[in-house]
């Protein structure tokens, strides 16, 4: 089974050509080879980011100023560890890291398209080594409730206007269809609380991990 990578990534601007990633977490599901259930392992790292560029309402949104949290004398630093140390690293550390954990991974997140233009500038030429089609929890949500009214359809059955699916697809929306409260609170708008987010969606939609 190949390997599934929630991810997200907190910026200094929406635009990658200009910005860059300055929090990335990863959520990997891998297959246990007991055939016990698929084992979640939560990573979370900050690198320094060019601040010269950034976009105040991007900083705004990601917290930076109150959790930026790598100390001042190296460039990166793992933050994982919610209730332990923050383990400093260099930026080359980091970015080894990061890409050998993604390696032949499957991404999945919200809009994972924006985070994978992100992590490419990261990583750098050649290290988007993860599968090339990445799956977003709003359209996956989005294709099962769209299915589900078509069958209703089908059956004869006039779908409420609550059935429908709007275009372009609001993921919050879509997610609370699922069962799954989108994050809040100091929750919103971090790596993690994010990526925990897209886990939790996709496991809604597809029954959870094999």
């Amino acid at each position: 089974m190949i390997p599934i990578a929630f991810v997200d990534t907190e910026t200094t601007h929406l635009d990658a050509e200009i910005g860059d990633a300055w929090e990335v977490a990863v959520i990997l599901r891998e297959a246990d080879a007991t055939h016990s259930p698929d084992t979640d392992t939560e990573y979370v790292w900050q690198i320094r980011p060019d601040l010269t560029v950034a976009d105040p309402e991007s900083l705004k949104i990601g917290r930076f100023d109150e959790r930026f949290n790598v100390p001042a004398n190296v460039d990166a630093a793992f933050t994982g560890y919610e209730a332990g140390p923050v383990v400093p690293m260099t930026r080359e550390q980091a970015i080894i890291t990061i890409r050998s954990i993604l390696r032949g991974a499957l991404l999945v997140g919200s809009n994972p398209g924006f985070d994978d233009r992100f992590l490419r500038k990261l990583l750098g030429p050649g290290s988007a080594q993860w599968h090339y089609r990445p799956v977003d929890i709003a359209t996956l949500a989005a294709g099962r409730k769209l299915g589900l009214t078509g069958l209703a359809r089908l059956a004869g059955v006039t779908p409420l206007p609550s059935d429908e699916v709007g275009f372009p697809f609001s993921s919050r929306d879509l997610s609370r269809w699922t069962g799954v409260e989108p994050p809040g609170g100091d929750v919103a708008h971090t790596a993690l609380g994010d990526a925990r987010w897209a886990r939790d969606v996709f496991d809604a939609v597809t029954g959870g991990a094999a």
